[in-house]
């Protein structure tokens, strides 16, 4: 009995146009290569410097191999405020114990972040983290959306959550997934042999009587997995290996504390000993930790063309409905609409999801029976919601939603079947050798025709195929590359209108005066205008969540007395103006806090709003 044949196949990007740079960019880029950790960095450090006004660059703790990691920070740096900044500390520490910092400027204000090359070989999330800031830095001061949102919200960007895997995939050419934790030698990195002495690595293949490969019937270049009971033209069976040995390490992906399970510590893709045992993952919580102004993650990776939104580990069974509702029937809807691909009815129309769940109760998928839909491709869960498992342990995106009440998603970019015209449609097979095809009649020799060549383990092998500088993941660099990037930018550009924005819309005062005293009854209405929640249904129940929060204060020393109301009223998280389908917002987007204090000599008082993800404002009080 015949079975499907699956291709190995590596791909690897060729250049195809050189974009121009606008003559406003101070820092010109082009996406017809992938820049690497080292032109990254120097982009990076060059951003800053020509945008010192808007940009803040980060290092927040080195890889395995001492590279660091960097976080561009993009706002305004002028704007803003935080709560410390405003109101001193009830507790003043003794005068033996100096007095923490003040929190930066930028945890004042709503976060997005966008993270790429967790995965070392999927740098296309660094090219798409590189667009980003280019079309933002770019057009501030031109563009009106773009100025209000840099001036009002913070975004942290960064590019290369795994220095090493990232160098050694483009810099030197080696595809690395893992990070370097668990080197063969620790001493020295890998050996790397260019067995052809061509400066690339490839492949290399060597006949094996248990191999797991044979050559492509069809296109005998290409290599295709070996199937028991399949007849092949040339029976042949091989082994196929990268001419280069990589790094071996911990897969960063699966060393975050949420759901963390011991998958094996000591091989390429293991999850570490224990969780944030990978210093790249320490550095990334600790930062998240220390921004909890953060409320969106992007973490770029590929391939797929679609987005992973929570839960890996649980899927629903541990997400609350309103925030599922949110990914689906407003983030979700806006991606497929990007992607151009088939939308689920009840997201066009979500007031027929009751009717729709009827219709589902005794559908083997008891998640979408549940949800009144079943998820499209483009829009999906990494958990295995038809049999009720989960391969996926200690996920960057569990993790963000979970412990730290972050909408958090993964984005994996590249699908060449919906990215490049000619190809869509097709599947399997026949797509990856129409992908060889489609190279081939643009003269792009990325494919190398193979050569007999000595490696010292195996005797004789031949060297060629795919080269590996890119793999299988990446989108080809040009025309393609970009129009991944601008859909990218589209969404998460939308994704950062949605953020909270938290406002103290008026101050209404009425005083009575009586020598140095002054009675002043004060009314202050606050407000939401942003379009989503100050905080996502889940952080209702995170023992960190201290809602939003207003604050009446005066000046240092200063004596304000409290007749009625407390210094600080809260308020908990406010509702946006966005109608979140299924869902009433319960309190609407606007409260009032009243007070009644009594004031001595004129004294200057105002009126802090607060919101851990929703930003801080402040207004004087005039009387």
């Amino acid at each position: 009995m015949k079975r499907s044949i699956r291709l190995c196949f590596c791909f690897i990007l060729p250049a195809i146009v050189c974009l121009s740079a606008s003559a406003a960019r101070k820092v010109p880029i082009a996406f017809d290569k992938f820049h690497g950790y080292t032109e990254t960095v120097e982009y990076l450090k060059a951003v800053n410097k020509a945008y010192p006004d808007i940009t803040e660059l980060l290092e927040i703790g080195k890889s395995f191999q001492q590279r660091p990691i960097y976080v561009l920070v993009l706002t305004n740096r002028k704007t803003g405020t935080t709560l410390d900044r405003e109101k001193k500390l009830v507790y003043e520490r003794k005068l033996e114990v100096p007095e923490p910092p003040l929190t930066p400027l930028h945890t004042g204000k709503a976060g997005h972040m966008l993270t790429g090359a967790t995965h070392g070989n999927e740098q296309t999330g660094t090219e798409v983290c590189l667009y980003f800031i280019d079309k933002m830095v770019s057009a501030y001061g031109d563009d009106a959306g773009i100025t209000a949102l840099t001036d009002t919200k913070v975004f942290y960007i960064c590019p290369a959550n795994n220095p090493d895997g990232l160098y050694n995939t483009v810099d030197l050419g080696a595809p690395q997934r893992s990070n370097s934790m668990y080197q063969t030698d620790t001493a020295a990195a890998p050996q790397r042999r260019d067995l052809n002495g061509d400066r690339l690595f490839s492949q290399i293949r060597y006949k094996s009587p248990d191999g797991r490969y044979v050559k492509d019937p069809v296109d005998p270049r290409l290599m295709v997995f070996w199937h028991e009971g399949t007849e092949y033209p040339d029976p042949q069976r091989y082994n196929v290996e990268s001419e280069a040995q990589p790094d071996r390490g911990i897969d960063i992906n699966r060393n975050f504390p949420q759901a963390w399970w011991n998958l094996n510590t000591t091989m390429p893709g293991g999850s570490g000993e224990y969780p944030t045992s990978a210093p790249e993952v320490h550095a990334l919580c600790e930062f998240i930790i220390n921004h909890p102004n953060i409320i969106m993650v992007n973490e770029y990776h590929t391939q797929g063309g679609h987005v992973y939104r929570p839960m890996g580990s649980t899927g629903d069974a541990e997400m609350e409905s309103r925030d599922i509702a949110v990914y689906d029937l407003i983030m979700g809807k806006k991606y497929v609409e990007l992607m151009e691909t088939e939308m689920p009815e009840t997201w066009k129309n979500p007031k027929t999801i009751p009717h729709s769940k009827d219709e589902l109760k005794n559908d083997s998928n008891p998640f979408a029976a549940r949800r009144g839909y079943k998820l499209p491709y483009e829009w999906r869960v990494p958990y295995n919601e038809a049999e009720g498992r989960s391969a996926y342990y200690g996920l960057f995106l569990d993790w963000l939603y979970k412990q730290c009440g972050i909408y958090s998603i993964v984005t994996e970019l590249w699908n060449p079947a919906h990215d490049i015209p000619e190809l869509k449609g097709l599947k399997d097979a026949e797509l990856q050798r129409a992908i060889l095809t489609w190279l081939d009649n643009r003269g792009l020799k990325y494919y190398l025709d193979w050569q007999a060549a000595k490696h010292p383990k195996y005797g004789d092998v031949e060297v060629g195929g795919w080269v590996g500088t890119i793999g299988r993941n990446n989108a080809f660099p040009g025309t393609v590359l970009e129009g991944i990037c601008e859909r990218q930018w589209q969404f998460d550009f939308y994704r950062s209108t949605l953020m909270p924005q938290i406002a103290i819309n008026s101050v209404d005062v009425k005083k009575q005066s009586a020598g140095n005293t002054t009675v002043l009854e004060i009314s202050a209405e606050i407000e939401n205008t942003g379009a989503l929640p100050t905080g996502l249904s889940r952080t209702e129940w995170m023992a960190f969540n201290r809602g939003d929060v207003v604050w009446l204060t005066g000046s240092e020393n200063s004596k304000v007395i409290f007749l009625s109301g407390k210094p600080c009223e809260k308020i908990d998280n406010l509702y946006g103006n966005m109608q979140i389908p299924g869902f009433e917002n319960r309190g609407g987007n606007k409260k009032t806090v009243k007070w009644t204090v009594a004031v001595e000599n004129r004294e200057k008082i105002k009126i802090i709003a607060s919101s851990l993800k929703g930003g801080t404002v402040v207004k004087e009080v005039k009387y």
